[in-house]
């Protein structure tokens, strides 16, 4: 099954940080902001949901890339909106280029890689 998505295709959400996003609620440090992880997560969700319309039933998108800076910090309570935008496809991997940004100022940016999969085959394995 041949499966194409359209070139440009973007996405956009917007989180607000809460305790449990923090980098001492992930374990990735000491800080009480958004941690690296959840970044990446949230990254690859706007992403994931994107171009879930475009996919036949019965079939996902998994993470299998990121390359991502993680620019500045977001403390609890801060909005951070994500846009990611699709830049092309090589027959079932899909290319990304993801951005955060809160209070007018970029905080992450990078790239996002994802693999066109059959859900039920995916998960039996």
């Amino acid at each position: 099954m041949e499966i194409t998505i359209p070139q440009g295709v973007k996405g956009y959400q917007t989180h607000i940080v809460k305790e449990n996003d923090t980098a001492v609620a992930f374990l990735s440090g000491e800080a009480e902001v958004l941690a690296t992880p959840k970044l990446l997560a949230l990254m690859e969700e706007v992403s994931s949901k994107s171009v879930k319309p475009y996919l036949p039933d019965g079939y996902i998108s998994v993470g299998v890339e990121m390359h991502v800076y993680h620019l500045k910090s977001s403390k609890v309570g801060d909005e951070v909106q994500f846009e990611s935008t699709f830049v092309k496809q090589d027959g079932r991997k899909l290319f990304f280029q993801v951005v955060a940004t809160s209070k007018g100022e970029k905080i992450g940016e990078g790239e996002c890689n994802r693999f066109i999969v059959n859900k039920q085959k995916f998960e039996s394995k």
